[in-house]
Formats: structure tokens, C-alpha cells, sequence
């Protein structure tokens, strides 16, 4: 079986910031494990503090003219122009955001994250977060709070990224699952995904770790058109890399459910042709 591979979830740094981060190194990444595009997220302001490097348009500026590379931005929400931060992101040609309210500390229902979603679903741009265990305070990132989102913005589309974690997996499921309409509205997509990403190694951060047992109750229950593939890169490499697809590939999902998976799903929500 052959699949052209879009990936989810690549973090990318200038050299100068992490030179194991690269965009270079992932596209090294790529060829190794034959996928043809991803989605890469610019860093968070604050890890690009003192260097000048403005972080949405350091992305914009690396991938431009790069047809295999689509790029997500990302905001600081301790500023009180984030619906103008996010336009700017737009208007970059950026695809989407990345939001991690554990690293970024954030509660998910705060006035701030409040106004990026309403600015995410006024442009059209995808969001993806961070759920699960992340050394940070757990009444901020509950991940049911979600629900909240999907409920408050019922045109935003979004993914949950390592579907809740080990902990949090059947809250992730939940959201998912309640938010597939009943009965189904015709012409209306999936919006609220999971995110396979950084799940498939036992030994490698085991508290998002998903045995095949929840990935199979996952594909039944949320069905294969709500899951997207996702990298981690440059926390997971090539080996790891390896192992994820070959997991995906070993549990018996049919050929247009892992088509599905490995990138239609997120062609389909971010307009890629």
C-alpha cells in the first residue's frame, strides 16, 4: 500500500534557536520515512525571546516556495491583541495555529484563548492543541473543557493532540464522539479531531501512550475521518517515526481508513488539493 503522507505536528526552530529542530532535519525526517508533506508549527514568542526572530514570520518567511511544508502559527495570549495577531498570522499564508494551554499556561476557557477561537473560526484557520498531562495545572487543561470550545464555536475546526493521553483519553473521546452530529447533517465535515501523534511507543513519554486496545475503540467509535496522523518532530525521529506508522498500518484498519488517517482527513479541513 501506497499513501501520500500529509503529517501533523512538526515544531520547527531556527538554527540558531535548536539546531536538532530544523526545517532541514525535518525534510530529512520526511524522506527517511517517505512522507510527502506536513504541517509544521512556528515556535511560542517566549522561545524565541532576546534573538529578534519574529516566530509567525520566521515560518512564513522558511517554507515559502516549499510545496511540501504548511505552516501553523502560533500567538501569545499575555498580549491583548490576539483577533490582531491572529489576522497577521493569516495574512501570512499560515494555515492554522498551535495552542498548548500547559506549555503556554493558559485555562482553556480564559477571556484571551476565548477571543483566538472567535478570530480562528472568523478566518478559517485550524486549531490545533496540546491535551493530556503536560506539568500543569490540570483545572486549566481539563480536557472536557473542549467540549466547551466546540460548543461556544460550532464553525471552528480543531484537533486534539495525543487524544487526551494516557489520563485523559476516554474525557478526549468523549468530545470527539459528542461532537459528531446526530442525525448526521448532510455536507457537514467532521471538526473536532484526534491526534495521533507521540502515542505509539510505550517507552517514550508513556503518559500519552495509547495501547491497541483505546485505538481501535477510538477508530470505532470516532471513525477513521476524525483521526490525523501527527509527527512530534523533533521530539520523535525517525525511529519513532517508524514504529507509529507501522503500528497504524498493523491494526487492521482497511486501505481508505488509513488513507483517511495519514492525510485526506487533513487535506480535506485545511483546502490542500
Amino acid at each position: 500500500m501506497a499513501f501520500r503522507i500529509l503529517a501533523n505536528h512538526a515544531h520547527v526552530f531556527p538554527p540558531s534557536v535548536n539546531p536538532d529542530g530544523t526545517i532541514d532535519r525535518l525534510l530529512r525526517l520526511m524522506d527517511a520515512c517517505e512522507i510527502e508533506q506536513a504541517v509544521c508549527f512556528a515556535p511560542f514568542s517566549n522561545q524565541l525571546q532576546g534573538t529578534g526572530i519574529h516566530h509567525n514570520r520566521w515560518l512564513a518567511d522558511a517554507i515559502s516556495g516549499n510545496d511540501r511544508l504548511f505552516g501553523f502559527g502560533t500567538l501569545d495570549l499575555t498580549r491583548n491583541d490576539v483577533k490582531a495577531q491572529a489576522r497577521q498570522l493569516a495574512d501570512l499564508g499560515l494555515r492554522g495555529i498551535k495552542m498548548h494551554p500547559n506549555v503556554q499556561e493558559f485555562d482553556i476557557l480564559c477571556p484571551a484563548a476565548i477571543e483566538a477561537y472567535a478570530a480562528a473560526q472568523e478566518l478559517n484557520l485550524f486549531v490545533t492543541f496540546h491535551s493530556g498531562v503536560h506539568h500543569y495545572r490540570i483545572a486549566h487543561y481539563e480536557v472536557l473543557k473542549f467540549d466547551e470550545v466546540a460548543y461556544q464555536f460550532p464553525n471552528l475546526h480543531f484537533s486534539l493532540e495525543h487524544v487526551g493521553g494516557y489520563a485523559f483519553f476516554n474525557e478526549a473521546l468523549a468530545v470527539i464522539t459528542n461532537n459528531i452530529p446526530f442525525p448526521p447533517i448532510p455536507g457537514r465535515g467532521p471538526r473536532v479531531f484526534g491526534g495521533l501523534t507521540s502515542i505509539f511507543t510505550p517507552n517514550f513519554v508513556r503518559m500519552w501512550y495509547m495501547p491497541p486496545e483505546r485505538l481501535l475503540e477510538l477508530i470505532a467509535q470516532a471513525g477513521a475521518e476524525r483521526l490525523i496522523f501527527g509527527l512530534d518532530f523533533p521530539y520523535n525521529l525517525e525511529d519513532h517515526t517508524r514504529t507509529a506508522l507501522q503500528r497504524l498500518k498493523s491494526v487492521g484498519m482497511s486501505e481508505d481508513q488509513l488513507r483517511l488517517i495519514l492525510g485526506s482527513n487533513l487535506r480535506s479541513v485545511l483546502s490542500i488539493p
